[in-house]
């Protein structure tokens, strides 16, 4: 499997947008380097599948002073679907000042889906802000008790729940992707 290694110009902010809807199965992985001082970059990944196993790895390397990165990984998973995710940041000798931040949040909706989380910091430099996390979960009782009370049958009350949780996160995408990340949660 090829690696999409991104450089990150002096002064330059990437966006790298990742998108799965299932279906195939989908290997990514993706090699983001900030080697000049102030590079930054978003490493944005949603997915939302009924079926299929997306693999996907991330590796942003901090190399220079004064760089910053936010990995964030957001997915919803039915059916038979499973995400494997492998994320790591790497903030090298030198990189004073660098600020890095990495997270995976995946909601389980039927007891066959399945996603399991790495996040790994390697941190080799002084004054520097780094952060990582993870959680996989199911949506919980007391929201679907709280919309229920609100009149909404409890597959409507998911539809919201998934929408809103993934919604939010179309925002931060450039417009062609939040355009399509739209577009498959209007189908949901």
């Amino acid at each position: 499997m090829k690696t999409d290694i991104i450089h990150v110009k002096e002064g330059e902010m990437k966006i790298v947008p990742i998108l799965w809807f299932g279906g195939a199965d989908r290997t990514l992985k993706t090699r983001v380097l900030l080697d000049k001082r102030g590079s930054s970059a978003k490493v944005l990944c949603l997915f939302f599948a009924k079926s299929g196993t997306l693999t996907l790895e991330t590796e942003v390397v901090h190399d220079a002073p004064d760089t910053f990165s936010r990995t964030l990984i957001k997915g919803v998973l039915d059916g038979t679907a499973r995400a494997d995710y492998e994320g790591r940041v790497v903030i090298k000798k030198g990189s004073k000042r660098a600020d890095a931040d990495l997270n995976e949040h995946a909601i389980l909706l039927s007891p066959q889906a399945r996603a399991n989380a790495i996040p790994r910091l390697e941190v080799l430099e002084n004054e520097v802000k780094a952060g990582h996390g993870a959680t996989v979960g199911k949506i919980g009782e007391e929201e679907l008790f709280y919309l229920a009370t609100r009149g909404l049958p409890k597959d409507e009350a998911k539809r919201l729940i998934v929408q809103g949780f993934l919604e939010s996160f179309a925002a931060g995408f450039p417009p062609k992707e939040a355009e399509e990340i739209r577009a498959q949660l209007a189908r949901v």
